[in-house]
């Protein structure tokens, strides 16, 4: 079953920033980035809610959302559970959706196709470039086309919902690029322990 947890009201957070990754690199590992709201309490957060087995897909190339819970598919349920067993090793305790849980953890993955347009404009001396012959005076466009994917897991507000039932993001965290991995599975897995080793304030231990 999916759960939704209502409009999602992003505030300013801070980005965690790392080194960038030597190109090889990115053969073997997701990029991971985190950001939190720099007003949030997280010592004052005990408990959180997770599904299952269900995590969201949501692409702007396909109008019908999908939800990926097919028993073949392990990723849902190896992601979630690395979730759980971070989120414990926190001091988080996980409840029920019907609980009143202080934190809604999301977790969705998000394929886009993007788009990229080019203005070129030539000099009279143009001499050709990119593969072109030279002596072309006109202004053209050069259309560039990628796709992108994310894994995404958030946490959403649910103690301190506001009464409009509009709820903050006070955290979250981007690991791609998920769908050109070499090994989806295992470089989930790797990037969802970096995200939450990255955001050593997440610790209800700490001072």
């Amino acid at each position: 079953m999916r759960h939704l947890l209502g409009s999602v009201l992003i505030v300013m957070a801070l980005w965690s920033c790392h080194p960038e990754p030597e190109q090889y690199d990115l053969l073997d590992q997701m990029v991971v980035t985190t950001n939190y709201d720099t007003t949030a309490n997280f010592s004052s957060y005990l408990t959180y809610s997770l599904p299952t087995d269900t995590i969201g897909f949501v692409s702007n190339t396909d109008a019908n959302d999908s939800i990926r819970t097919s028993p073949q598919y392990e990723l849902p349920r190896k992601v979630l559970q690395t979730v759980e067993d971070n989120m414990e090793a926190l001091g988080y305790n996980r409840v029920g959706f019907n609980e009143s849980p202080d934190i809604g953890v999301n977790v969705y993955a998000v394929k886009d196709l993007n788009l990229f347009q080019q203005v070129i404009y030539p000099n009279y001396s143009y001499s050709g470039y990119y593969g072109y012959g030279g002596y072309y005076y006109y202004p053209y466009v050069q259309t560039y086309a990628y796709n992108t994917g994310s894994l995404v897991v958030e946490f959403v507000d649910l103690k301190n919902a506001a009464a409009n039932k509009k709820y903050k993001v006070i955290w979250n965290a981007y690991m791609g690029d998920l769908f050109n991995a070499v090994n989806q599975l295992d470089q989930s897995v790797d990037a969802v322990n970096q995200a939450f080793k990255q955001s050593s304030y997440l610790n209800l231990s700490q001072p």
